[in-house]
């Protein structure tokens, strides 16, 4: 076996295993909110018996508004493909179907890093880039952090994103091989893009850059204006055709010939956007109401990536376009316009950020590459150390965050303190919106706590703390098992002033509870016997409160 094929075999065994590695992170409890949706309608909806009635959104049994989910605003091909596989593998069921969809997300991911080397593969003649270059970029998806972090959750976003690179991939062939393959390159870049919508109807984003390169690849096929029209149109309907068989409940009818849109999907888009409206205080928007444009780069770089990779990807942006190459430009144009698109919208949310990450590593590649053949001219020893100390800053953030899947999930470790030490029928509140304390590690009967749910996101008023004094005059232990309510609310002060100051007055021991108790699952080096922690609570709430929350508990003085 070549060494090429070793190296390029261990890159893909690496990305498989970061994304496999530690697949039942919270122990079943089914601690991801969108997960555990997607998992419930898994479950409920049911393989229609023909295509005819599955096509029908008025009466197909796989329609999850036709099982009582009438807000569902997700893509349903992602659904149907772990419920296929469920159904002959026996985990139809609500404590397994998650699990599946967990390893399928990981597949799906694992196959963007196939896509990055085989890009690259494409182009680098063209644009003389190193053989090396393809390998590294692989390399640099297979460790990149938000990608791993997804693959651990059974949600739409791997699949969004495989597809739409797959569709990328192939246009990016139609114009670089011109008539070699082009009608298989068009069918199977529309019907990868076809897929990308039917994950999630976010893949607009990246029809642009997609639709760009197949007209450019039309414009530069030889022949009349009737097969140019004829090669639009085959990747049009392959587009069409996927969607409409990866989630028909887009549309009105069953009918492939009426490309009316679904009111109540329609509808339920309208009701999403309408969350966020800042005035609304939607608890999961309240993050927002503080974060500045720039949130969303600072997150990529400390938390997506790591800062020396996201460096690395700077200069591969900048020597890139000295190549002057319009596909290059292209593709540039359109990453820095989706950035600073995402970056100016209400919500920021690090997934919505998901289809620059491929981008990143060929970025970086070419820039760990360049800052390779610089440090050569150094002698044996010092190049040695600089191709060293690279590497080390590259892997640090990577290494450090798959320390959270080597240990038990903070959820789960606080849930077995309060059992062993928080007295029977005790009253132990939980924060409207966040997932409440303890779960039931041990017997119920063992100890039987009374749960008090405090609506900390309302609106600032003297009606909403005459409620929640009353309720603190009869909890015993006050829970926070996330950061969701003080992380929002305290940056957000002009909107809470109360609620702010009842949260620093807690920390500070002055609203009659101590802090007793904290669980941290930090990003950390010490499962390598280095005694480094990463605090990453500064992270958008979504990086953390899934996977690696910090719980905080209190006990009345």
């Amino acid at each position: 076996m070549k060494r090429n094929t070793v190296i390029f075999l261990a890159i893909l065994l690496l990305g498989l295993f970061l994304r496999l590695v530690g697949n039942n992170w919270d122990a079943g409890w089914h601690l991801h909110p969108d997960e555990r949706f997607l998992t419930m309608v898994g479950v409920d909806v049911k393989i229609p018996s023909s295509l005819g009635e599955y096509l029908n959104p008025g009466s197909s049994p796989f329609n999850p508004v036709n099982k009582s989910y009438p807000f569902y605003v997700y893509g349903t091909f992602p659904v149907l493909l772990n419920k296929i596989i469920a159904r002959y593998l026996f985990n139809d069921t609500y404590g397994q179907f998650n699990l599946q969809g967990r390893l399928l997300s990981g597949i799906v991911d694992f196959f963007i890093i196939v896509i990055v080397f085989k890009l690259i593969e494409l182009v680098e003649k063209k644009l003389k880039l190193h053989a090396s270059i393809k390998y590294i970029a692989a390399f640099l998806y297979a460790i990149a952090v938000l990608p791993i972090q997804l693959s651990h959750f059974f949600t739409v976003d791997t699949f969004l994103n495989a597809f739409a690179w797959s569709s990328l991939y192939f246009a990016v062939k139609i114009v670089i091989k011109k008539e070699k393959g082009t009608l298989f390159n068009y069918v199977f870049s529309g019907l990868s893009l076809g897929l990308s919508f039917a994950s999630k109807i976010s893949a607009v984003y990246i029809v642009p850059l997609i639709g760009i390169i197949i007209l450019w690849g039309v414009l530069k096929v030889k022949g009349s204006f009737a097969k140019k029209i004829g090669l639009l149109l085959v990747f049009g309907i392959s587009a069409y055709c996927a969607l409409r068989l990866g989630s028909p409940y887009y549309f009105a009818t069953g009918n492939i010939l009426n490309p009316s849109p679904s009111l109540v999907f329609m509808n339920n888009i309208n009701i999403l956007k309408s969350f966020e409206n800042p005035a609304q205080l939607y608890p999961p928007a309240v993050q927002w109401l503080s974060k500045s444009v720039f949130f969303p780069t600072i997150n990529i770089i400390f938390f997506g990536v790591g800062p020396l990779y996201f460096l690395c990807a700077v200069l591969g942006v900048v020597l890139l376009l000295r190549k002057k190459n319009p596909l290059v430009f292209l593709s540039i144009l359109w990453f820095l316009g989706f950035i600073i698109l995402q970056s100016v919208q209400f919500a920021k949310t690090m997934r919505y950020f998901i289809f620059v990450y491929p981008f990143f590593a060929i970025f970086a590649a070419v820039g760990v590459h360049a800052a390779f053949v610089k440090v050569r001219r150094f002698n044996r020893p010092p190049f040695f150390l600089c191709v060293f100390l690279i590497g080390v800053g590259i892997l640090l953030w990577p290494l450090a965050f798959m320390s959270i899947y080597t240990k038990d999930h903070s959820r789960i470790a606080a849930s077995y303190w309060i059992y062993g030490n928080v007295p029977s029928r005790s009253v132990i509140s939980y924060e409207y919106w966040d997932d409440p304390l303890p779960l039931t590690v041990e017997d119920p009967a063992i100890r039987n706590y009374v749960g008090q749910e405090v609506h900390i996101f309302d609106a600032d008023s003297n009606e909403k703390w005459k409620t929640i004094d009353a309720q603190l005059k009869k909890i015993d232990y006050y829970v926070m098992s996330s950061n969701r309510g003080w992380g929002s609310i305290m940056a957000a002060s002009n909107r809470y002033p109360l609620t702010s100051r009842f949260y620093a007055d807690m920390f500070k021991g002055k609203r009659g509870f101590t802090l007793v108790k904290e669980f941290s699952s930090y990003p950390s080096l010490r499962y390598l016997g280095i005694p480094v922690d990463f605090p990453d609570q500064w992270a958008e709430e979504a990086f953390t409160v899934y996977d690696h929350p910090l719980v905080k508990i209190f006990k009345r003085q």
